[in-house]
């Protein structure tokens, strides 16, 4: 699959895996018309699922989808798109989407945390390894937070917690690059029209870099609030999060990422914006 999105698509179909996430939602409607056979993956058939895509009802954690794609594209656990590659005979291409977080979460507090960076590194270098074996031309994705699409874990979370709260405590000042799930959907698109040229992994930042209080602010306005931001040291917010955690509330929010909100959780995506042509959008939440 080179400059036409079109050109093979006859000959075998590409295979989405995660099609029903946010990237997938979006990449669906990119690629709705351009003559591509799409085979798209879910655990549930979405209720609308207009968009031309051939639906395979799948649980990948059983094993991977019984179709021999060319071209695979992988949005979801790095450990499905492994064994898809692993399983597949005419796979010549393998995009796979992963996390920049493995630069900023090998050194976490959290033993949770350390241990599944060290399985998503030791993945990406299983798929790696599987893709040079046999020939299959490789671009990992590698994005700081993404947001967008309403399914998000990171801008979407955070929205729901300043929507119901007037103040909210903050630790630090670090730096985000937010990346919007359909900037990556184009450029998996024009992934796609690259062919074997786009071959590689990349770093991808978001088209603008801000404070973490600037974050939530940004946030907190898309959803109409004013937001009072409390800077309080990180040593007394976590033991009042434990006590919050006793109570049954803000359980999804762990102590380590009190510690990463004086960090700056940004990376140098120099070479996508070169060779990739990567321009992001500013942060719009």
């Amino acid at each position: 699959m080179a400059a036409s999105l079109s050109a093979g698509s006859q000959a075998a179909p590409l295979l989405l895996l995660g099609a029903s996430g946010p990237i997938g939602s979006f990449l669906l409607e990119r690629l709705a018309g351009q003559g591509v056979m799409i085979m798209a993956v879910s655990r549930r058939q979405p209720a609308h699922a207009d968009n031309g895509a051939i639906w395979l009802q799948h649980d990948m954690d059983l094993g991977p989808a019984a179709v021999e794609p060319s071209v695979l594209v992988s949005l979801g656990p790095i450990r499905h798109a492994l064994a898809q590659v692993e399983h597949g005979h005419r796979l010549g291409r393998v995009i796979a989407l992963s996390s920049a977080s493995t630069l900023f979460k090998t050194q976490s507090r959290d033993p949770v945390e350390r241990d599944l960076m060290a399985e998503l590194i030791e993945l990406e270098q299983a798929l790696e390894y599987a893709c040079a074996r046999r020939d299959i031309a490789l671009t990992l994705l590698k994005p700081t937070m993404i947001y967008g699409g309403g399914k998000d874990r990171n801008v979407s979370r955070i929205g729901g917690l300043v929507s119901r709260l007037g103040a909210v405590p903050y630790c630090g000042r670090g730096l985000r690059q937010p990346v919007h799930a359909d900037d990556l959907a184009k450029l998996i698109v024009h992934c796609l029209k690259l062919g074997r040229l786009g071959a590689g992994k990349y770093l991808l930042g978001g088209g603008e870099t801000l404070s973490y209080p600037e974050l939530l602010r940004r946030i907190a306005s898309a959803r109409g609030r004013r937001l009072r931001l409390i800077r309080l040291p990180a040593f007394l917010v976590r033991p009042l999060l434990r006590v919050a955690h006793g109570l049954g509330h803000l359980t999804d929010i762990r102590p380590a990422m009190i510690d990463r909100q004086a960090m700056d959780l940004v990376v140098d995506d120099q070479p996508a914006r070169e060779r990739l042509d990567w321009h992001p959008r500013p942060f719009r939440p």
